[in-house]
């Protein structure tokens, strides 16, 4: 099996998931080439891959607007080829599953067929600062789950997230945050804090940060991807209408501190127990099927180290 897997990450949660997807697509002997969307150097033959995979975080309630310009870009294809999504947000709301809809319809007009879609929970970039303890908590359950779902998508066995009622009018509402993004980006400011690094300015993924005369530009292409206030080592980007919902600095995925305190540990409370129970469920049943393979035949190496892990 060849696989392509394209993906966008804005502060690196995506990129952590779709890490974890290669080395178990490479457990299981399949080849992956990894194409980093933003790097706009597309140069793979589709005919060449078995599969193509799509990884991005979700933006309110729909796939970011980089990931479907490239899959506007992308050839038709004269074959059918399945396609796998890989989706990361930092609530398990079932909106979410409205995020591939518009993805699916670009790819469906040139031939390409969305056959598994997944939804890892990721630690929040905006809106509010998830603990260390929670996100090594969503780690933990992506990092046992995906080999498992890996297997899934190796197998051709079908997995699609089930539909949201009036999914695709949500979406298109929600999509104007594609012109919010924009709208906001131009009111993004520097302050004091700022001690010119520029890492803003070489990892926007938009490059809609210049500096001229010694003060900071911020254009009208902005995707609202967080990584330039987020990654700021002074915290010295103010975001806009959105200043109020800022995270800055990176979170630390190996606390085990069940005792930190969580300010927001009401948010969707019973959506992450429901989440994770799933995910232990299944693992579980990962489990069980492994133990209960006819011993004449190889137990799969990427199944047995999520149920270990």
């Amino acid at each position: 099996m060849k696989v392509l897997l394209c993906y966008f990450s804005g502060t690196g949660n995506t990129k952590k998931v779709v890490d974890k997807y290669v080395e178990a697509f490479n457990k299981n002997d399949a080849t992956v080439d990894v194409y980093k969307i933003e790097e706009n150097n597309f140069n793979y033959k589709i005919e060449d891959y078995d599969m193509i995979g799509f990884g991005y975080p979700v933006h309110a309630f729909n796939a970011p607007s980089i990931i479907l310009k490239f899959a506007k870009t992308l050839p038709k294809v004269n074959t059918t080829k399945n396609v796998f999504i890989i989706k990361t947000s930092g609530e398990p709301l079932k909106l979410n599953n409205i995020s591939s809809l518009k993805l699916t319809k670009i790819l469906k007009r040139k031939g390409y067929k969305v056959t598994n879609e997944y939804h890892y929970v990721m630690p929040y970039n905006i809106i509010f600062r998830h603990t260390d303890n929670m996100a090594y908590k969503m780690w933990q359950a992506a990092e046992n789950v995906v080999p498992i779902d890996c297997k899934e998508i190796l197998d051709e066995k079908k997995s699609l997230l089930k539909r949201v009622f009036l999914g695709g009018l949500l979406a298109w509402v929600f999509r104007i945050e594609f012109w919010g993004g924009r709208f906001n980006g131009k009111r993004y400011k520097v302050n004091e804090n700022c001690v010119h690094c520029n890492r803003c300015v070489n990892t926007c993924p938009m490059h809609n940060i210049t500096i001229e005369n010694g003060e900071f530009h911020f254009g009208k292409n902005c995707i609202m991807c967080m990584r330039c206030s987020f990654y700021c080592p002074r915290n010295a980007i103010k975001i806009g209408l959105f200043e109020k919902w800022k995270v800055n600095g990176a979170y630390n995925f190996n606390n085990k501190n069940d005792n930190e305190e969580d300010k927001h540990k009401k948010y969707c409370k019973k959506s992450y127990i429901k989440y994770f129970a799933k995910c232990e469920e299944k693992i579980k049943n990962a489990q069980v099927g492994a133990a209960t393979e006819p011993s004449h035949e190889t137990k799969d190496d990427d199944v047995e180290d999520a149920v270990n892990a």
